[in-house]
């Protein structure tokens, strides 16, 4: 299994954690940076390095009613197209509890998924929740050819040879620690796949991604 493992980050990372972790998730919560900027820092580290960007709130839209192509959510769309193709990057489509599993809102999300960019060897991943169980998901997700994201701790790990962990310390699980690790690491290796990629999110979560890729290379 070739294991990508990394931290969700506001930023993209540094020489130290580039020099550590083999890949990394960006969630730009606040303004959205240029992309001439991000071209820079893709530029300065090495091309093995992967990256996934999370499709930014103002290209998802409202809560109540995401996934709506309007001319709010134009612009922000615009630059995440800028960004996938800037960074060479995997991208990530978070939706919450207010994409429901109606006619509309399927029509919606493949409508979104449809404008993005497709690139060979990079991967667009679905990140659903709310009442996207899996065993609703997954058909959703080999519908529209991408990746449904899921959590190894919680949920069975989806077919395929590609692999999308993101794992969260929320809740009873607010530390990654070690018995955390290793029941996680457990989970991929069970499902065997070719590829497998895990975004850690937490307080500490660059020095959790290095213990799991420690972990993982028998350290």
């Amino acid at each position: 299994m070739q294991l990508y493992v990394g931290a969700n980050l506001e930023r993209p990372p540094g020489r130290k954690y580039v020099e550590a972790l083999p890949f990394a998730e960006l969630s730009f919560h606040g303004s959205l940076p240029k992309t001439k900027t991000l071209g820079r820092w893709r530029e300065s580290v090495p091309a093995s390095f992967r990256v996934a960007i999370v499709a930014p709130s103002a290209a998802i839209g409202p809560r109540r009613a995401p996934l709506r192509l309007t001319d709010e959510t134009a612009e922000a769309v615009a630059w995440l197209k800028e960004a996938i193709d800037t960074l060479d990057a995997d991208v990530v489509v978070p939706t919450g509890s207010g994409l429901t599993t109606s006619k509309r809102d399927r029509e919606r999300l493949a409508a979104f998924i449809d404008q993005l960019p497709r690139r060979e060897g990079r991967h667009i991943v679905w990140a659903p929740q709310g009442l996207w169980e899996a065993e609703l998901a997954q058909p959703m997700a080999d519908e529209l050819d991408v990746l449904c994201a899921f959590d190894p701790l919680e949920d069975p790990a989806p077919e395929g040879p590609v692999l999308y962990a993101r794992v969260a310390a929320i809740g009873a699980r607010r530390r990654l620690g070690e018995g955390v690790r290793y029941e996680l690491l457990d989970a991929l290796v069970d499902a065997e796949p070719e590829q497998a990629f895990v975004a850690l999110e937490s307080a500490r979560s660059f020095d959790a991604a290095v213990a799991l890729q420690q972990l993982a290379l028998g350290g």
